[in-house]
């Protein structure tokens, strides 16, 4: 199914029962719109979408009047949800450490790494021994609490590096990669710190493979000893994820919280796809 600005990439619903529909996971960015329909407080997923975002289709919309077009297309709008929580990708963030994380620090280093400028409420998550400091579209924020004000709205990396010290699949791992349309996202950690976060605009291979690479090679990690964990719809022996292991030796790939379940057709589905999407209930308290 082809829209004027999205390309509907998968869809699938648990046909064989019949569960309330419950909660709501979505992940945006400008490339990408993820939902995920769930019961039993995100534990059973019934419904899942991934829909890819055309930036370069002429419409008359904004980017949030896209995303409210999908929620009404999809249904999702229409629904109660008990509990709603979605994650926003962008590059709108920095990283700094506890002791420069009072208001007005977080307002110049965001505006400095970010360049966006006349920053008034920069929201900020404590990540192990660093603050996530990131900002929003006020115009996508506004629409999403507009139709679910019951929504917890964090950035898509807060939850990406919460997931890197939690998940049982990446507690002994050293480098995270995430594979999104259009963006990868790459963590590192030293022991139990933080090391290093970044988001990068991808086209090829070629992309994915030289911000990997040159990342290890600024923080000294040696691609024999490093292990990776890699999450993303992405097969297990696409091109890419075989030149990766040309470099890099011990390379696993995420899985899932062990209590979530997908229902039906859902099944199909790799344990390593749509990681974000379906385990960021975990990181809300």
């Amino acid at each position: 199914m082809f829209g004027e600005y999205y390309k509907e990439k998968l869809v699938l619903k648990d046909k064989t029962t019949v569960q309330e529909a419950a909660a709501l996971s979505l992940f945006i960015s400008h490339n990408s719109f993820l939902f995920a329909v769930s019961a039993n407080n995100f534990k059973n997923i019934i419904h899942l979408g991934h829909l890819e975002i055309d930036t370069n289709a002429a419409t008359n919309q904004s980017f949030s009047e896209k995303i409210v077009s999908l929620l009404n297309n999809y249904q999702l709008a229409q629904k109660k949800f008990e509990k709603v929580i979605i994650s926003v990708l962008n590059k709108d963030f920095t990283i700094v450490p506890e002791a420069y994380s009072n208001s007005s620090d977080l307002k110049e280093f965001l505006s400095f790494s970010s360049g966006v400028s006349g920053i008034k409420n920069p929201v900020a998550h404590t990540i192990k021994n660093v603050k996530f400091c990131y900002v929003f579209e006020q115009e996508l924020i506004q629409s999403l609490e507009k139709v679910f004000s019951n929504a917890i709205i964090k950035h898509a990396g807060a939850i990406s590096n919460e997931l890197f010290f939690g998940n049982h699949s990446l507690l002994n791992t050293n480098l995270f990669l995430t594979i999104n349309d259009g963006f990868i996202e790459i963590a590192a950690k030293e022991k139990n710190d933080l090391l290093f976060y970044n988001v990068f605009n991808y086209e090829n291979n070629e992309d994915v493979l030289y911000y990997l690479l040159f990342m290890m090679e600024q923080f000294n990690l040696n691609p024999l000893h490093i292990k990776l964990a890699i999450s993303g719809q992405i097969i297990t022996d696409d091109s890419l994820i075989l030149s990766i292991k040309k470099y890099i030796k011990q390379v696993s790939f995420v899985a899932h919280n062990p209590a979530i379940k997908l229902e039906g057709e859902l099944q199909i589905l790799p344990r390593h796809y749509y990681f974000t999407l379906l385990n960021q209930h975990l990181c809300v308290s």
